[in-house]
């Protein structure tokens, strides 16, 4: 009784460790990945945001957004005129999220990040949104939304 007793222990035990060892992965993971994203928003929102340049995004898109884009390219144009209006971007403020992963029988591991931002523009402030995405160990923008009460006039 006995040995078995201290069978089902060493199981007890190893399964412990082995859930804490994934949690401890995960919550290094997870910081690394938060980083890096957080790091990409502020340094590529600028690149996009400094004169609205369609060519920098496209330059940071990812595959999906990519052919959203280039299924609609004249809808493309009108939103960055229509952004245009808000100016050239003085600073990125308040930029807040976090990155996720996530395992699928469809895709497998898919990393992605979402944040949100405030603009400070020439001509006013934007909030701004964005969800990343994570191919072959590069961040790519998969949504980059921008509101404002100036781009509603």
């Amino acid at each position: 009784m006995k040995r078995i007793l201290s069978i089902v222990g060493a199981f007890f035990l190893l399964l412990v460790f082995t859930a804490a060892g994934f949690i401890g992965y995960g919550a290094y993971l997870g910081n690394r990945l938060d980083a890096s994203s957080k790091a990409y928003v502020e340094a590529n929102v600028p690149v996009i945001a400094s004169n609205w340049s369609r060519d920098e995004l496209q330059k940071r898109a990812s595959p999906q957004l990519l052919e959203i884009l280039n299924a609609h390219p004249g809808e493309l144009d009108r939103l960055f005129q229509k952004l245009a209006r808000l100016g050239a971007l003085k600073g990125l403020e308040n930029v807040k999220g976090e990155s996720n992963v996530s395992y699928g029988p469809d895709h497998g591991k898919v990393i992605t990040a979402s944040y949100t931002a405030t603009g400070k523009f020439e001509h006013g402030d934007a909030n701004i949104s964005m969800r990343l995405v994570q191919n072959s160990d590069q961040w790519q923008f998969l949504l980059l939304n921008v509101t404002s009460p100036l781009l509603l006039q």
